[in-house]
């Protein structure tokens, strides 16, 4: 006769006094632990997502209006672009070292260091007293988003299960969106019924609440000896990495991104008050469409990358978006150019989500984090070259100018990603396949 025996979970507790201490769990027991530790990583999840989303609408609140402040001044458009390209500076110039520090001392202390500079920051910007000062804190305020998003996204990473990375950084990307899509809303219209500093000190409070919101409810995460000994592919040269036809595309796609995105953003704003006449508000409102857009299809077009081929997805998102430029200086309606906006930012999220679900895949075997730091990197690069390069058109050919150069720079970006994909597939070494697991 058989003796059924209980299945039980073995947990070793390690050595106290000398003897190995054993526990041993029931099933139930064991079960409950899961549901416990699954509810916590829930919790963490849900903190940081509604952290990551209030910070990026307080960063939002401030782009209608950073133009026309600037404007205040009395700057040229390649002074406007120089302000706008500070932000990225310190973006490209501290990633890498920044993410690496994480390492070391935990991601929570570095999210807190920066949410609390982004709410000094607000207050030198109401300080501010010649477009040279108010570089100088944009340069600030770039290097305090450096110590958050990034960073929060390194958490969720640390906390993911294997095999839900790409749905899981999606759902943090349109928390991401969904916060800056508000924020140019809101910040248009504090503006509008009060005054710049209005809007300024809304990011400064909005940050604070973010603050205490990962204080109180993210889990501290110091001494981090196991996440740094399982991101040893960081080591690997980016020499190396940078060879890989995939890599390049990614590089290629997330600097043009970069380029178009935020010239347009930098010069829609003078566009629409000088030429068309609207006030703050109007231009927060056209702004916050392309990131609610952004925020709204991220979710579902990350399923859908892991259902289907993604090359045809980003051939698709990374040609349509910039080519919406061109008709941006003929669109005079409200209406017209919110529907615009929403066409471009949909168009964005369905190239961006295959590509991120790629950036993910191939971070298991070239480096996680050296992945993402590139991808952000590349980011930053083309937000401090556009906003430039667009001044400097906008100065010789006026500020309508600066739509079709964009799209230009962003199809030649879509062709070096078409290239480079395109390349790495004929080549045998093919594109990581999506699942079809939901």
């Amino acid at each position: 006769m058989r003796t059924a025996r209980r299945r039980s979970a073995v947990r070793r507790d390690g050595y106290r006094e000398g003897v190995l201490m054993v526990v041993v769990r029931s099933d139930s027991q064991y079960a409950e632990s899961r549901m416990s530790a699954g509810r916590s990583m829930r919790g963490t999840f849900a903190s940081l997502f509604v952290a990551v989303a209030v910070a990026m609408l307080g960063i939002g609140i401030i782009a209608p209006i950073l133009p026309l402040y600037a404007d205040t001044f009395g700057a040229s458009g390649f002074a406007i672009g120089g302000v706008f390209a500070a932000f990225s500076v310190s973006r490209a110039l501290l990633g890498p070292w920044v993410g690496r520090f994480s390492d070391r001392v935990g991601r929570k202390r570095i999210m807190l260091a920066g949410l609390a500079a982004f709410s000094v920051i607000s207050i030198l910007y109401m300080l501010a007293g010649s477009i040279w000062e108010l570089a100088v804190f944009r340069f600030f305020q770039g290097a305090a988003s450096v110590m958050v998003t990034p960073i929060a996204q390194a958490y969720v990473g640390d906390i993911t299960p294997q095999g839900r990375e790409g749905r899981t950084m999606n759902l943090l990307y349109a928390a991401m969106f969904f916060g800056v899509a508000l924020g140019p809303l809101l910040g248009g219209q504090l503006t509008a019924l009060w005054s710049y500093h209005a809007a300024f000190g809304a990011m400064g409070g909005l940050s604070l609440v973010a603050l205490l919101l990962v204080w109180r409810t993210v889990p501290s995460d110091h001494g981090r000896r196991a996440v740094r000994q399982r991101e040893a592919p960081e080591l690997v040269p980016l020499r190396r990495i940078l060879e890989r036809p995939a890599v390049k595309g990614i590089v290629a796609y997330f600097a043009t991104r970069g380029f178009w995105r935020q010239g347009f953003s930098a010069f829609y704003p003078l566009f629409a008050v000088s030429m068309l006449g609207w006030n703050e508000a109007e231009v927060g409102t056209v702004l916050s469409v392309y990131f609610f857009a952004g925020g709204l299809f991220q979710i579902p077009f990350g399923y859908l990358a892991d259902r289907v081929r993604r090359y045809p997805q980003v051939l698709v998102g990374s040609i349509g978006a910039p080519l919406l430029l061109v008709v941006v200086p003929f669109v005079r309606g409200m209406w017209g150019i919110i529907g615009v906006m929403f066409a471009m930012g949909a168009l964005s999220a369905l190239s961006r989500a295959s590509v991120l679900a790629i950036r993910t895949e191939l971070g298991r075997t070239h480096g996680m984090a050296t992945l993402a730091g590139l991808h952000g990197s590349s980011f930053a690069l083309g937000q401090m070259v556009g906003p430039m390069a667009c001044g400097a058109i906008a100065d010789v050919f006026g500020a309508g100018a600066v739509f079709p150069f964009g799209s230009v720079v962003g199809l030649v970006g879509s062709g070096l990603v078409s290239y480079w994909l395109s390349e790495r597939t004929a080549s045998g070494d093919e594109l990581p396949k999506p699942t079809t697991e939901l």
